[in-house]
């Protein structure tokens, strides 16, 4: 129990043995503390410093050598409440740097405008994103197949996209091949030849533009730049007026 409630609170194996072993002697030598602690004596005057360190080992000198004691068990309460500060201290020092690490993340961003990820949680994070904008009034667009690979893959995630769609009343315009029907009831939806369109979902959302492949890795690229976003947004219109 005494083990259990230590390793808690944050102390060290070593800590632990040490501590327990000056419990049980009381005021001893290294010796004696190595061998109850069963703790290589090189490591015993290391583990005692950070003992002493966080107040729960104290020392006496008889002639000329040291005896370690443990600290009454009350100490232990100080020690936790110490950490409890140290804890409040670092929170507010953190939320200090918060502004500053958003700002280089940012930069970074501005950078970065081409992300790729692989596996099935790329295409949850375009959902995501298309989930903000859509929040907001931005419109979003879509290329499909003849299938859509999001039912096959992520029901659940879909379902959950297109009631929060009903609810924004998002605007989404999708085209598909012909024949197709999606369960995104809140889009329109207009069809084309199937030859009009890639063999991979394409999404317009904002400046960005995501490209699906769910062919296994499914691999997930979203670019970032207005350029791009815009030539997709006129080759969609284009396709668009021409679709039924």
């Amino acid at each position: 129990m005494i083990k259990k409630v230590l390793q808690q609170i944050g102390l060290t194996e070593g800590e632990i043995q040490v501590y327990e072993a000056l419990v049980e002697l009381g005021l001893s030598s290294t010796g004696k503390i190595t061998k109850k602690a069963n703790i290589a004596s090189s490591k015993v005057y290391e583990v005692l410093q950070r003992l002493m360190n966080k107040g729960l080992v104290s020392y006496i000198v008889k002639n000329g050598v040291r005896y370690y004691d443990a600290t009454p068990p009350e100490r232990l309460i100080d020690f936790l409440e110490e950490k409890k500060s140290d804890i409040d201290n670092a929170q507010k020092e953190i939320k200090k740097i918060i502004p500053e690490i958003k700002l280089k993340r940012k930069s970074a961003e501005e950078k970065n405008q081409t992300i790729v990820y692989t596996g099935i949680q790329g295409p949850k994070i375009v959902l995501n994103e298309i989930l903000e904008l859509g929040k907001k009034g931005i419109e979003n667009y879509g290329f499909g197949t003849d299938v859509d690979p999001y039912v096959e893959y992520m029901p659940y995630v879909l379902n959950k996209y297109i009631q929060e769609a009903k609810k924004y009343k998002f605007r989404t315009r999708l085209l598909f091949a012909k024949g197709f029907k999606s369960p995104n009831v809140t889009a329109q939806i207009r069809h084309l030849p199937k030859e009009f369109l890639f063999p991979v979902r394409i999404m317009i959302y904002g400046n960005k533009v995501a490209i699906v492949d769910f062919t296994k890795p499914i691999t997930t690229i979203i670019i970032e730049k207005k350029e791009i976003a815009d030539a997709y947004k006129k080759h969609f219109e284009l396709l668009w007026k021409i679709a039924k």
